[in-house]
């Protein structure tokens, strides 16, 4: 079968065809991207209400310190984890099975939870990119709030909602995320600036 007819028919079929590593054919389900031998997970999303990064891969969608779930706008991110620790890409940010916020995880201090004490880490070990130029398919402004520990977008006047109170404040690394195009081949057509990807 044609590569071309073989990536179509694994799309049509729920399975997402990525390419060729090493020999291997790799294949993804819809949350989880094989790239340039680097995993990385779909369904971050930017909460519109506390201006956190939460994972929307559930059906529950967490505690917003607003109230309630968190509520997705904008774009997808998919992001590489359990990948090296390099000069320009901090590891130690976790998902937290209490909030589903990104927060970072190196500190004995956990930070504060929506749902009340630290965040609480499970599953994969993210490596987040930081201080490089954004491409089209990447925005920078994603803080550490040094008062939650959460990763949180700054690129608006308002700060969100913390969950200790007030708005987010950044300190550190200025990260840059990747997230994913709008064509099938993951190639943007119109590269999204703020605040129109809100």
């Amino acid at each position: 079968m044609p590569n071309e007819l073989f990536r179509r028919h694994f799309l049509k079929a729920g399975v997402g065809f990525i390419g060729a590593a090493a020999g291997k054919v790799l294949f993804t389900d819809f949350s989880t991207v094989v790239l340039a031998q680097s995993t990385r997970q779909l369904e971050w999303r930017y909460c519109r209400k506390c201006q956190a990064l939460f994972y929307d891969g559930y059906g529950k969608k967490g505690r917003c310190p607003t109230g309630n779930g968190h509520v997705a706008q904008g774009l997808n991110f998919f992001l590489a984890y359990d990948t090296p620790e390099t000069p320009t890409a901090q590891a130690a940010w976790r998902f937290c099975n209490k909030c589903y916020m990104m927060f970072y995880d190196g500190y004995p201090n956990k930070g504060v939870c929506p749902v009340g004490g630290g965040h609480v880490a499970q599953g994969y070990n993210f490596v987040l990119s930081h201080d490089i130029p954004a491409s089209g398919l990447e925005q920078n402004a994603w803080r550490f709030c040094n008062k939650c520990h959460a990763m949180f977008y700054d690129g608006y006047e308002n700060k969100g909602t913390c969950s200790a109170g007030g708005g987010h404040v950044a300190a550190g690394y200025n990260f840059v995320l990747r997230f994913k195009g709008n064509l099938e081949d993951d190639v943007q057509l119109v590269p999204c600036s703020p605040p129109s990807c809100y």
